[in-house]
């Protein structure tokens, strides 16, 4: 059974599991994709966090041998047409170096506090060599401080205990995970829907997201390291 941390989490996502549950646009998921870009070494891939499946399915695509979906909703899981685990990313239910690949798409900033437990886990299941990617909210985007922080502005929209990361942070804890080479690149999501959030960004923050300013005012990050 998951641990108890996150169980706001588990009912959250289970009561998203209604219907298959795509976060991303088509632009941004071929972006995630080629970003991701498996190897042909990377035969055994886990979607880490991968809910419904759409990270998952667009692996498959680039004939990713063996993959599986573990989440932590069962319900979320129903629609991944995946091979899938339901699961607590705290104590994966995977033997050692049983991956090639895994992918956390979207997924770290739902445990805040216990990203260094992840990471064990995912170093104990990775091969050696192995890599390990993802994606979360930028920590040091000015919008994540003031939209995804616990004040009064907080929307709605985000699941209950997630919160933004900050990539140097991020990167630091990988290194004392026995992960090398860990890097990450901040980037804002094309979201097709002009939300406020959406128009302050695009309007707004994008056009003067130049140089250092880019770590402020972009909103998320893709990160990425190796087992060592």
């Amino acid at each position: 059974m998951p641990s108890s941390h996150y169980s706001r989490e588990q009912d959250f996502w289970d009561k998203k599991g209604v219907d298959a549950y795509v976060s991303l646009s088509a632009f941004d998921q071929e972006r995630i994709l080629r970003w991701i870009g498996p190897r042909s070494n990377e035969r055994r891939c886990l979607d880490l966090g991968g809910g419904s499946g759409m990270t998952g399915r667009l692996l498959t695509t680039t004939g990713v041998p063996f993959l599986v979906c573990m989440d932590i909703s069962a319900e979320m899981l129903r629609h991944s047409g995946l091979l899938s685990v339901q699961g607590d990313a705290l104590k994966l239910p995977f033997a050692n170096d049983s991956f090639d690949l895994i992918v956390a798409a979207a997924f770290l900033h739902h445990v805040p506090g216990h990203e260094s437990e992840v990471l064990r886990e995912c170093a104990r299941i990775l091969a050696p060599n192995g890599r390990i990617v993802g994606y979360d909210p930028n920590a040091r985007s000015l919008q994540n401080r003031v939209f995804m922080g616990d004040g009064r502005l907080r929307l709605s929209t985000f699941s209950p205990d997630e919160r933004p990361i900050d990539p140097r942070v991020l990167c630091g804890k990988l290194a004392a995970e026995g992960f090398a080479n860990a890097s990450s690149t901040v980037f804002s999501f094309r979201n097709p829907k002009l939300t406020p959030f959406e128009a302050i960004q695009r309007y707004v923050l994008d056009p003067i997201s130049i140089g250092l300013l880019r770590n402020w005012l972009q909103r998320w990050f893709f990160w990425s390291a190796t087992k060592s």
